[in-house]
């Protein structure tokens, strides 16, 4: 016999001796009555196990229980049990009795025994074990002996073991979890019971978390979208954000850089204001969200996770996240809510052994290609000699190297066999400029997380830890964090929780004065990055201005390199939040709860930005020199590098007290009431300084010297702005209450109601209330029309009002101070005037939506119409002058959205082992600005007597973001001259010109001429006459809507299809019906403005056969003189394209492998998986991402990542 199995005798020997012992000593007979009458009990518990409840009787009575733990299983769970004012006999009888367990009372201990079976009757132990689908072991899942109140749940492992009596009746079993579908199962022999328990689509979907209740879908009268922990699992990205792209109907998502560190931007069933934000309130585990630090002061962030909270959030930490829309859904959360709200809430523990889970990711991002048809080297030479040719040498200072080299020779300044060579040399010389400046970048995360917990103390911690390249070579981004989740339940009716979680970022990048996405874009391929010793080569053809006759070289700056820009130029940003949330909640009464959660947070952020010495950067940047020399070059001693430093911090805390009470009154009608009272305060500031001497090696900074003296005056302003701080705080106060009515869960109502007040608000309209009413008709519950191919069928209406802040204006004058004195005080620099009469903008909600299900939930499809109406939005108004100001910011605007909402879900296949589903949504927004500053009339007479030239306007009649400019229509072959179409009202007055012609003058009419082709007709086109500023009268009345730049449909579809351990899916996005930038380098090229100017660096192909004489049919117009080329400022229809795209962001292979095969890996989870994001994308669109709607900005790159997770 070995020692183990010895002690193990010995102990069960000892331990047996000892209550025989005890027992002996003990007087009285089992089951009589102590001499305890006068004390009482109440006990009201659900689904709890004898410990608990011994436990819960000693609290109450000062009893002490004494048992053997072998003989006796306190697992054992109890479904129900209720006790008012019950005596300690009484209650130890109906606890006890039903399990076979006798009790004998001596003093203040009792002593539990197994009871003997009665004679003919014998008892059995069952045990086996839960699985899902996937073998995996369930934890937790509550098995009970049906008919009883005998059962218990399994373990960390799955398994269980249950002791019931033995009866002529065959045992029935039944399995129930969360989730999953309950599971009967009827015992007809002693061997191990495996049951594998299948998830149940109600349930996974069954209820919504607002962040203050917790719903069931079927009492859910607005519009919400749930999403899980099991639909982020395989969508492979580190940033929260980005997993809604194409997966919520009525959610835009949109990606406005690749770069790490950055976040999308989301809108919820379109844009409600006019020129405030649009993002959605996020609120984690019950309260908003508000870590991080503003960039100003007006409370605002900056779309990067460096300044706001949302990227701390790490996906594998996430249990469910629900999307409220409407204001049934989102009225509970006031004036903050117009825009949709976002709530998530993380994991927890569970009663469990400890699971140790283990996910790591390792992510290749491919570099970006160049789709633009551009010139090669011996293509833009020639392209450069052509300007010359037709423009004379004059212009050669806008014809690249090549043209400049020209005119040396023809100047004598360079031999003919020199300039031969050097162009030559130049020709020879094809960069890829993509290929040098981005990468194949390299990335991972790793998160490991602890799970478990007992029937007291549960918990949830993670660690975790990202390392992101971007494609771009100097941009990486780090971060780490921590969460750590505790809920102690000391009794059955009281509860405490608490939440730690703290997380640092870093994220490093160039600081480079010259953007390096539109370097590779336009830099010409004569140039090269490295001389054939290894040295930064000069790029002398991509500065804008450059040259001068004042220096030997020619060049104002001639050490421009763009790779020692971006390696010798840093911007180092770092941020810290930390965040404490303690949340206790005690039971009353069955029903009634009382509930307190407070957090309190820290967020620090600091940035660096550090330029050497000797850097384009340094040079361009310099302050202090270029306010004396004014003209002229920079003399090199001036040249000293950089180093600003900017911190910022936000100290931010939140209350929330709530009472809440669910009643049923005859299991038909349900009451649940909610009142609470939220409190939100943040304080924040910034502080920064700019040194403008600044040398690495030995970190030196100061001020530079002077040859001569210099008056302080000149240089007031640039020292001024050397230094910086603000601060800023934002406070708020909320009252806030709900109802719910559900009548047999077919009739539901629901009401809410809430008053927020906020420190920037008028105190007249402070607490302006908003609410909401909603009711659902779930038809399928109705006798009459139960069947089996219906499923569900419910019918819902909601209408209230929602709010939204706008930190634009306030009811308080605003005063910018300077460091100047004046008689011995600041004086006033800046001043906004003050609107007392500032009020919330207040949008008006309605929406009607149904839910369907069919065959045996296979089919479900919802769908909802809304139509919102925003008032009071804040805009700039015309005041008279008399009042001190022209304009106001007050609330005048009115904003519309309409649209309609549909998703629809099939499971083709559905058995154990093999499962093939799809998924679409769709959404159509219509937006309207229905009240503004301006209609299209009026806007009409600014555009006359202003001279505006188009762009992005809010025009009644029209949505948010539309375009307004003219409709390009080709080139005149006879004058080079673009031409445009003429709308009704620019006929009319190309009408009156004709019939007035000829009272114009000689000089108008021989201009206008070439665009005449009768006196009889009207044409459809006019010339835009290029190089001049007045144009004929049909031009500015000719001005019209282009298109919108947000879009009209935006949906996304989806696959899933699993055998056995093995899943496949695809994610697909979809958006159409708007226009975006178009590659443009008018607009965008470093020297930009006109076509002359552009023609220094890189152009498209179709460049080459731009518009020389007369007969020549292209699109490309004539060129004109640098500074009168008023075409290139023109909003033209072609400087945009439609944006339409189809997108594949996600496909991923995994395979789980069966628990069985890991037995000797002492593993109980393995899964291996692959992912692709950005895959394929099919658009028109000639930028380098049309999702992320630019044409410089930084793309999104395809990815391909291998996942690994490990369960112990």
């Amino acid at each position: 016999m070995n020692t183990t199995l010895s002690s193990y005798i010995f102990r069960k020997a000892l331990s047996s001796v000892i209550l025989c012992l005890i027992l002996l000593s003990l007087s009285g007979t089992w089951g009589k009555a102590s001499a305890q009458s006068d004390i009482r009990i109440n006990l009201s518990l659900k689904n709890t196990d004898l410990k608990t409840i011994l436990k819960e009787i000693k609290a109450q009575t000062q009893f002490d229980f004494l048992y053997n733990a072998g003989e006796i299983n306190d697992k054992t769970r109890i479904s129900s049990l209720l006790l008012q004012n019950a005596d300690i006999e009484t209650t130890l009888q109906t606890c006890l009795k039903p399990l076979g367990i006798n009790y004998v009372i001596q003093d203040k201990i009792i002593v539990l025994q197994k009871q003997p079976a009665p004679s003919g009757q014998q008892v059995r132990t069952l045990q086996g074990i839960v699985v899902d689908k996937s073998r995996l072991p369930l934890p937790g899942v509550t098995v009970k002996l049906k008919g009883t109140i005998l059962g218990t749940s399994t373990d960390s492992e799955g398994m269980f073991f249950l002791t019931i009596p033995v009866t002529k009746e065959t045992p029935e079993l039944l399995f129930s979890f969360v989730g999953m579908q309950t599971t009967s199962y009827n015992v007809v022999d002693d061997k191990e019971i495996r049951i594998v328990m299948h998830e149940s689509l109600e349930a996974l979907e069954e209820v919504i978390v607002t962040g203050m209740e917790i719903i069931k879908k079927e009492r859910m009268t607005g519009s919400a979208t749930v999403v899980t922990a099991k639909d982020l699992q395989m969508q492979g990205v580190t940033s929260l954000d980005r997993i809604f792209e194409g997966r919520i109907a009525g959610l835009n998502s949109t990606t406005l850089s690749g770069a790490p560190g950055r976040r999308a931007k989301i809108t919820i069933r379109g844009e409600n204001n006019l020129s405030g934000n649009t993002e959605p309130l996020w609120v984690v585990d019950g309260l908003p969200l508000i870590s991080g630090v503003p960039k100003n002061n007006t409370g605002n962030y900056a779309n990067t996770i460096m300044q706001d909270g949302v990227g701390n959030i790490m996906p594998e930490d996430i249990e469910s996240i629900s999307i409220l829309k409407d204001a049934s859904a989102a009225a509970i959360y006031g004036a903050r809510a117009a825009n949709g709200v976002i709530v998530i809430t993380t994991k927890k523990g569970f009663r469990s052994k400890t699971l140790i889970n283990y996910s790591g990711t390792y992510n290749v991002s491919i570099a970006p290609r160049n789709r633009l048809d551009f010139m090669n080297s011996s293509e833009k030479l020639w392209y450069e000699q052509s300007i010359i040719d037709n423009f004379g040498l004059g212009r050669a200072d806008f014809a690249g190297r090549g043209g400049y080299l020209f005119k040396r020779n023809a100047q004598g300044y360079l031999s003919s066999a020199d300039y031969n060579k050097q162009l030559q040399q130049l020709s020879s010389t094809n960069t890829d400029w993509f290929d040098v400046l981005f990468r194949t970048a390299h990335s991972q995360s790793h998160n490991i997380s602890l799970r478990g917990g007992s029937e007291e103390l549960t918990y949830y911690t993670s660690v975790n830890f990202q390392q992101q390249n971007g494609i771009l070579r100097s941009n990486q981004y780090q971060n780490a964090g921590v969460l750590v989740k505790l809920e102690y339940r000391p009794t059955e009716k009281l509860i405490f929780a608490l939440n730690l979680s703290a997380n640092t970022r870093k994220n490093e990048d160039h600081a480079s004065a010259v953007n390096p996405f539109t370097y590779a874009v336009f830099a010409n391929p004569y140039e090269k990055p490295y001389n054939e010793d290894g040295s930064y080569a000069s790029d002398l053809s991509y500065l804008p201005n450059n040259y001068t006759t004042e220096t030997a070289s020619g060049y104002l700056y001639d050490r421009f390199n763009i790779l020692r820009e971006l390696t010798e130029t840093r911007t180092t940003q770092t941020g810290l939040d930390a965040e404490f949330t303690f949340n206790v909640r005690y039971e009353v009464i069955p029903g009634l709860n009382l509930q307190s959660i407070i957090r309190k947070g820290i967020s620090y952020n600091t940035e660096m930005k550090a330029v050497n010495a000797g850097t384009y950067t340094s040079w361009a940047n310099e302050k202090l020199g270029r306010d004396i020399f004014k003209e002229g070059p920079l003399p090199n001693q001036y040249d000293n590098g950089e180093l600003s430093e900017n911190s910022g911090r936000n100290h931010n805390w939140s209350l929330r007290n709530q009472i809440d009470y669910s009643i049923a009154l005859k299991e038909n009608h349900l009451f649940s009431i909610l009142l609470a009272n939220e409190v939100i305060s943040k304080k924040f500031n910034n502080f920064g300084y700019t040194s403008p001497i600044y040398y690495a090696d030995y970190r030196i900074t100061g001020l530079p010297s002077f040859d001569s003296r210099i008056d302080y005056e000149t240089l007031r302003n640039s020292l001024g702005s050397l230094f910086n701080t603000s601060d800023g705080q934002d406070r708020s106060v909320s009252f806030l209450g709900t109802f719910r009515y559900s009548y047999k869960d077919r009739y539901v109502a629901s009401f809410s109601w809430r008053a927020d007040g906020a420190d920037m608000i008028g105190d007249a309209q402070r607490f302006a209330p908003l609410w909401s009413v909603g009711m659902r008709y779930n038809l399928h519950k109705e006798k009459f029309f139960r069947n089996r191919i219906v499923n569900e069928l419910a019918l819902r209406a909601s209408f209230g009002y929602t709010g939204n802040i706008d930190r634009s204006a306030y009811p308080f004058s605003m005063m910018g101070l300077g460091s100047n004195l004046y008689m011995g005080d600041h004086y006033v620099k800046t001043l906004t005037f003050p609107n007392p009469d500032i009020r919330w903008e207040k949008k008006k909600d309605r929406n009607l939506g149904i839910d369907i299900s069919l065959f045996d939930n296979r089919i479900n499809f919802t769908a909802d119409y809304y139509f919102n109406r925003t008032t009071d939005v804040l805009e700039d108004l015309e005041v008279p002058s008399s009042t001190g100001r022209t304009i106001v910011r007050a609330n005048g605007g009115i904003v519309e959205n309409t649209g309609l909402e549909m998703y629809l879900n099939i499971r083709w296949i559905n058995t154990n082992d093999f499962i093939f589903s799809t998924s679409v949504n769709i959404a159509r927004n219509k937006n309207v600005i229905k009240k503004s500053r301006y209609s299209y009339s009026s806007y009409q007479e600014v555009i006359n007597a202003e001279r505006v030239r188009g762009g992005v306007l809010n025009i009644i009649g029209k949505e948010t973001g539309s375009i307004f400019g003219w409709q390009f229509a080709g080139v005149n072959p006879v004058s080079g001259n673009p031409r445009y179409t003429l709308t009704k009202a620019g006929k009319t007055k190309f009408g009156e010109m004709l019939a007035n012609w000829n009272n114009l003058s000689p000089e108008e009419r021989e201009r206008y001429q070439v665009m005449i082709t009768s006196f009889d007709a009207i044409p459809g086109v006019a010339d835009f006459f290029r190089d001049q500023w007045i144009q004929p009268g049909c031009m500015m009345p000719s001005m019209q809507y282009l298109g919108r730049t947000n879009p009209k449909y935006v949906g996304g579809f989806s696959t899933y299809f699993k055998y056995k351990g093995l899943e496949f899916t695809t994610d697909w996005t979809f958006k159409t019906g708007h226009l975006i930038p178009d590659f443009n380098d008018y607009q965008n090229a470093p020297n930009r403005g006109s076509d002359l100017r552009a023609s220094s660096t890189n152009r498209e192909r179709r460049y080459l056969y731009y518009w020389k004489g007369e007969g020549d049919i292209t699109d490309i117009p004539r060129f004109v003189s640098p500074n009168a080329d008023y075409w290139a400022s023109l909003v033209t229809s072609d400087k945009y394209s439609k944006g339409d795209y189809l997108r594949m962001t996600n496909l991923s292979i995994s395979y789980r492998f069966r628990p069985e095969s890991l037995k000797a890996l002492k593993l109980k989870n393995l899964l291996l998986g692959f992912n692709a994001r950005n895959l394929l994308t099919f658009t028109r669109y000639r930028g380098l991402d049309v999702g992320s709607e630019g044409a410089f900005t930084y793309p999104a790159s395809r990815e391909f990542n291998l996942k690994l997770t490990l369960g112990f």
